[in-house]
């Protein structure tokens, strides 16, 4: 399912050409765990075609998921995240189709930022990053809860497994850096004495 650009326009306009910093771990992780070049030459076009998809099921169904979050708070995200993922992969499975670990977390990196954007300008999640990284982190491990056995295969999820670890690493690494830097900047500084 290609994304109809005519049908919502306005709510897919922030996506567009953005690389969410999510990806950018993402490939920066997938290229350790693999050694540097992707095993998939199509990754970009399976890539636009499964976040298409997954954008697709957001946006048609974003009143409902607005209103679960809306009841059940804003750590929902991560179940709709979830859920969105595991009918996708299930939807590929059924047609006979396996989609790279690292192009389906870069899609739902994507989805995450959509979800966040559409929730916050709602009013049913806070305007906090750290909550779309989260919401991206538990979506993940249960989406690994739900699928079935013969919807991923073992080599899938350790690939899975070792991403998300190398993702969090990286994550841990960057807000390690962001929390040091305002001390740095917040030190005075001594005037120069004159000679």
């Amino acid at each position: 399912m290609p994304v109809d650009n005519m049908q919502q326009p306005e709510q897919q306009a922030p996506n567009q050409n953005v690389q969410q910093p999510q990806q950018g771990l993402i490939q920066n992780a997938q290229q350790e765990t693999e050694g540097g070049e992707g095993a998939d030459a199509n990754a970009d076009e399976t890539y636009k075609v499964i976040s298409g998809q997954m954008l697709n099921l957001l946006y048609d169904s974003q009143e409902s998921f607005l209103e679960t979050m809306r009841v059940g708070g804003q750590q929902e995200s991560a179940v709709i995240l979830a859920r969105i993922m595991v009918m996708s992969i299930n939807s590929l499975k059924m047609s006979g189709k396996r989609i790279e670990p690292g192009v389906m977390l870069m899609a739902m990196a994507e989805l995450s930022q959509a979800l966040g954007e559409v929730a916050i300008k709602a009013g049913v999640m806070d305007k906090d990053p750290r909550m779309i990284e989260e919401s991206f982190f538990a979506a993940i491990a249960k989406a690994d809860d739900e699928l079935q056995k013969e919807a991923l295969s073992d080599e899938d999820r350790t690939s899975y497994a070792t991403l998300m670890k190398a993702l969090r690493s990286m994550q841990q690494k960057s807000e390690k850096d962001r929390m040091a830097q305002p001390q740095a900047e917040a030190q005075p500084q001594q005037p120069e004495e004159m000679v």
